[in-house]
């Protein structure tokens, strides 16, 4: 049994049939012959192949864009995750340093691992509305005046110098 299982091997892996092979597709290996490889390659140009190359690694590019921008979506948007800064921060980090989780799994992670940041409604409702403030015309701080630091600072210069 050894010596007929190491014939079907050998066989199986050289490209020329043994005695023992039986059939229509005995030797077939899938190879192809060197002098049809040989053909097929010189029938492509250089600019032909360069073309296929760069096409192959747009296609590459954007498929793999595509994924991490689906992986990131669902460590960031998961529940218990979407909507709290620190878990967010900690999914973001977690994602970026290791690639090979997925981000369901980064969620998982986070939720189970990272305490929930609960802001209170009027703490973010303050923040909310300052912040808002700040985008209106006349909403920001007035300029400092000359009674300033930076005006005091510059009147002692001034006198020093005479």
């Amino acid at each position: 049994m050894t010596s007929s299982m190491l014939t079907a091997i050998h066989a199986a892996v050289s490209a020329q049939p043994s005695e023992h092979d039986e059939g229509p597709d005995a030797g077939a290996t899938g190879a192809i012959a060197p002098d049809a490889q040989e053909k097929d390659m010189t029938t492509i140009s250089q600019a032909d192949h360069e073309a296929a190359v760069t096409a192959a690694e747009a296609r590459g590019h954007e498929a793999g864009l595509a994924a991490q921008m689906a992986r990131l979506g669902a460590a960031l948007g998961a529940d218990g995750v979407k909507g709290d800064a620190g878990r967010m921060g900690a999914a973001l980090d977690l994602a970026a340093k290791s690639p090979a989780m997925s981000g369901e799994d980064v969620a998982a992670f986070v939720t189970a691992n990272v305490a929930v940041t609960k802001t209170s409604e009027t703490a973010y409702e303050a923040e909310r509305l300052a912040a808002a403030a700040l985008a209106q015309p006349g909403g920001a701080d007035p300029a400092p005046s000359a009674s300033s630091g930076w005006g005091k600072a510059a009147e002692r210069i001034n006198r020093r110098n005479g």
